[in-house]
């Protein structure tokens, strides 16, 4: 008989477990690190360039047709004052068109905030090749280590940690990442209890299927489907022109119900 040893030789079947599960934890994590990249920091890049580059123009354009729109109301309710032989009263017009244009109005505001916004997002400092490589590593180590759908029995405190991590992560900030990382136990012995670890292999494979789902659905929206027409010129010119068709348009259809308004306003009764 043996002696001297206290370990359990494993079977095929529990080594392809521990196998199967360590392949999944890398995956996940590569995966969890890839989706939090995605919303927290290109999202918002893609947005800003795509706003600057083209929604500047497109927000020029909403601004003209809610323009137009005023016009063309202004003028109905000024031609059912002529139609009633009356003079139009311009301040209960003009008070009808705010109450009716406020929604609309407000969506302006809102728009002219995004663009602002988005002008100052990409005025900010960015990490360099060789810092965004060294956030995404650490970011990963300490996903893995530290996400609760791979570490079932994390501490209350580790659960904190890894809350800071992404907050940490998401600010771009390196140096909280690296003390989070040197505050972990990167040498400690993972847990190599075999308890339900084909309950746990089932369950992580269902985490990452359900986070490629995720991405995947993300890749086909908006903006993670302008990532390669952001960086095409010939594709930004081609909209900014489409663009400025549509402003023209606009402008002249302005100036012409700006005259027709003008010749109501100053109508008077036989």
């Amino acid at each position: 008989m043996t002696t001297g040893s206290t370990s359990i030789d494993l079977t095929n079947e529990q080594k392809e477990l521990r196998l199967q599960y360590e392949r999944l934890k890398i995956e996940f994590s590569e995966l969890f690190a890839l989706k939090n990249e995605m919303l927290s920091h290109e999202a918002p890049l893609l947005t800003s360039l795509y706003l600057e580059l083209i929604g500047r123009k497109l927000y020029e354009v909403y601004c003209l047709s809610v323009e137009l729109s005023k016009l063309k109301q202004r003028m109905t309710l000024l031609q059912a004052y002529v139609n009633r032989n009356q003079i139009p009263e311009i301040t209960v017009v003009d008070k009808k068109i705010e109450t009716q244009f406020a929604e609309y109005q407000k969506k302006i505001e809102d728009e002219a905030q995004r663009l602002a916004a988005a002008k100052e997002y990409l005025k900010g400092s960015f990490l360099s090749a060789e810092e965004t490589k060294e956030l995404k590593g650490i970011y990963y180590t300490i996903v893995k280590r530290l996400h609760p759908d791979i570490n079932a029995d994390l501490t209350e405190d580790q659960k904190e940690l890894f809350v800071k991590a992404q907050a940490a992560y998401d600010l771009l900030d390196i140096n909280t990442l690296q003390i989070i990382l040197i505050s972990l136990d990167i040498g400690k012995k993972e847990d190599s209890e075999e308890y339900n670890l084909a309950e746990k292999v089932k369950k992580l494979a269902e985490n990452v299927s359900v986070l490629t789902n995720q991405i995947d659905a993300l890749n086909r929206e908006f903006p993670y489907v302008l990532r390669e027409k952001l960086s095409d010129e010939a594709w930004i010119k081609a909209e900014q022109e489409d663009a400025d068709k549509q402003l023209e348009t606009y402008k002249t259809e302005i100036e012409k119900y700006k005259q027709y308004v003008i010749l109501l306003e100053e109508w008077k009764p036989a």
